[in-house]
């Protein structure tokens, strides 16, 4: 990687898939080697994504998927214009955790929206605009579930429910079909992930 070029990256994957893990080894990576870079998430990453992010992300929220999906679009937009893309000009590496393969895979294909027909939101909405790199965690159900247990739920995609996280697993799987996409083994270990991720970056 050059060092006077961004670089953007996603990190996508069912739950408990170890993401922010490895979001954490990436930070530690990167300041010890002194690359500029940037640490953000979806939904959120700017003051009016964080609101959001707690509308769309909360048991007791009311709202309809598609109500669902526009705000996960205007709460992009948003990042995209305040923080992704001002990064980026600064030639620092922008690490998002999630971003808009999880609106095409949670709201387009589980909840049934359509994965197409989120895609083209993306296009008309957002110019098209994505990661140069997607790494999605495969993880396999029963130990999604496993994981699960151990953990104190978060929001309202943190459950035991077999048939949601293989739907999830299914969705990722139908939209992970191109070159941007590298898919990585969530059940080895945390460094064994770490440095396949670091080589495959060359950085």
């Amino acid at each position: 990687m050059k060092n006077n070029k961004g670089l953007f990256i996603s990190f996508e994957g069912p739950e408990a898939s170890g993401k922010s893990s490895q979001i954490l080894l990436l930070k530690k990576y990167f300041t010890r080697k002194k690359i500029p870079f940037l640490i953000t998430r979806e939904p959120g990453g700017t003051k009016l994504a964080e609101k959001l992010r707690k509308l769309i992300l909360s048991r007791k929220s009311e709202i309809s998927n598609i109500e669902e999906i526009l705000l996960l679009m205007a709460g992009r937009n948003n990042h995209i214009n305040n923080v992704i893309k001002p990064n980026l000009q600064k030639g620092k590496i922008v690490v998002s955790d999630r971003y808009a393969d999880s609106t095409f895979v949670y709201q387009g294909y589980v909840n049934n929206f359509g994965i197409e027909k989120a895609i083209k939101l993306h296009k008309d909405i957002l110019n098209n605009f994505y990661p140069d790199y997607t790494f999605i965690f495969n993880l396999n159900f029963e130990e999604i579930i496993r994981r699960l247990k151990k953990r104190k739920f978060k929001n309202k995609y943190d459950k035991i429910d077999i048939n949601f996280h293989k739907a999830v697993i299914n969705g990722y799987k139908k939209i992970s079909n191109n070159k941007r996409y590298i898919n990585i083994d969530a059940s080895l270990s945390k460094n064994k992930i770490h440095n396949n991720i670091i080589e495959l970056l060359k950085i």
